[in-house]
């Protein structure tokens, strides 16, 4: 486990928990029943008895921070992960705005996102877990939004809880927190294996509330996913509560004179304030109408949009647009076969360039689930990769389908993941497959070498 190391975000600064932070203020908080309501160390403080609780806490291996105002230096409160379980790669989080100032002026949530996207990118934890007061209901709310998930079990109080009545187990999932759900299927027949066509509203209720209640909090539409856009808003008229964030795209035949205003029309529909991210559909479509770019850039600008985005197929494409500065993140093909060997260079340029990368097409729209006889013919010259991949999996025991989703989540440099399902058991199975640690041999899918670039690009098929 790595040192406690500063860190920052938008308006604060977390400095390694030290005797520097020793303060009558931190003793007044400690005491302050309003602020150790919830704690059990809270009570009966003194600037002695505080300083020996930091000198114990600077001999456990775990992380610590004091939160600080990074304009006026002020220390507010503390955040940390205690205890670390370095066998599980999990992690205990723990947080505290001692100032009652500064409550309600979103914090909390900045801290614990910042502290959260450490642990799991620069630490490399999977999981976070906390213990929270079932009356507690803003923290509740909190972890909700953060995409904390309950367990399905309770604990009584324990050791670390000051608590009279019940505690709520939560914890976040590395990979769980990767994936972003696919609403084709929620508007429109597809998929080359997608036998039921579109998915019947009934289903999709299921789909969203069973995703929502495991931690995926992102979904991804578009004007052209049939009513997919007026199904998802309709959830989330009913389940108010269980609102996701959305990554959509522009129209095909969408200019910069009516983008505005579709935009605006389209969150209406979907019941959100914002998107989370917005793409240009394609390439093409960023070369023919550079308004559009400008049209995206503002909308940003007024906080329509919080990321900018293009949907992109080739290298050569992603080489093209790194040096703009226009966009947040791209998203690009990424599978078994559309794999490392062919991708890794261009995401990491993307990368040096603080691009995000979000992958779709991880099972190929469905190709790899087909049995080998009811490949199509045009496709049959990678029936000899598929092969090569069954055997992979069948060696370690697992089907195509984990491999495929073990294999883009075994990479780092992959920001998200998008999936697409054809009914509930599908999201049922890969909910498990991806909180399973199973360990795939990712090298050797790297070394596997497509020849027939042009069949992994199902706008060709």
């Amino acid at each position: 486990m790595n040192k406690t190391v500063t860190l920052r975000s938008e308006r604060l600064t977390y400095e390694p928990l030290n005797m520097k932070h020793l303060s009558e203020k931190y003793v007044n908080w400690m005491n302050d029943k309003d602020v150790n309501i919830y704690m059990s160390s809270g009570g009966d403080y003194t600037l002695e008895k505080l300083r020996l609780f930091l000198l114990d806490q600077q001999k456990k291996k775990i992380l610590f921070w004091a939160i600080i105002k990074t304009n006026t230096k002020e220390h507010i409160g503390n955040i940390k992960i205690d205890p670390i379980d370095e066998k599980r790669k999990s992690g205990e989080y723990g947080i505290m705005i001692g100032n009652k100032l500064e409550w309600g002026k979103g914090y909390a949530k900045e801290a614990s996102k910042t502290i959260i996207k450490y642990c799991f990118e620069e630490i490399g934890l999977n999981e976070i877990t906390l213990g929270v007061n079932k009356s507690n209901i803003n923290a509740i709310k909190l972890y909700d939004r953060l995409g904390f998930i309950k367990f399905n079990r309770k604990i009584s109080p324990d050791k670390y809880y000051n608590i009279k009545d019940e505690i709520i187990r939560m914890s976040k999932n590395k990979n769980i927190d990767k994936i972003i759900l696919g609403t084709a299927q929620f508007g429109m027949d597809y998929g080359i294996n997608n036998l039921n066509g579109k998915i019947n509203q009934e289903e999709i209720y299921k789909i969203l509330e069973y995703s929502y209640d495991n931690g995926i909090r992102n979904i991804d539409t578009a004007e052209i996913y049939g009513n997919s856009i007026e199904t998802i808003g309709e959830f989330h008229k009913q389940f108010p509560q269980k609102k996701f964030k959305v990554f959509s795209k522009v129209n095909y035949g969408n200019n910069n004179t009516c983008f505005s205003s579709n935009i605006i029309t389209n969150l209406k529909k979907l019941g959100v304030d914002n998107y989370e991210g917005y793409m240009i559909h394609n390439y093409q479509l960023f070369k023919s109408d550079q308004r559009l770019v400008t049209a995206m850039l503002d909308a940003k600008k007024s906080g329509i949009i919080l990321k900018n985005g293009i949907s992109l197929y080739s290298n050569f494409e992603v080489y093209d647009i790194i040096d703009e500065n226009t966009f947040d993140f791209i998203q690009l093909p990424f599978n078994l076969l559309d794999n490392s060997k062919k991708r890794e260079s261009v995401i990491k340029s993307a990368k040096s360039k603080d691009i995000e990368t979000y992958v779709r097409s991880i099972f190929l729209q469905g190709l790899f689930f087909k049995s080998q006889s009811s490949i199509p013919y045009n496709l049959k010259p990678l029936k000899k990769y598929i092969k090569k991949l069954i055997k992979i999996g069948l060696d370690i025991n697992i089907d195509i389908n984990e491999l495929a989703l073990k294999y883009s989540l075994s990479k780092s440099y992959i920001d998200k993941i998008i999936f697409g399902i054809d009914n509930l058991s599908q999201l049922e199975k890969n909910i498990d497959i991806i909180k399973n640690e199973v360990q795939i041999p990712s090298v050797k899918i790297d070394k596997i070498n497509v020849l027939e670039n042009e069949l992994l690009n199902p706008t060709n098929w």
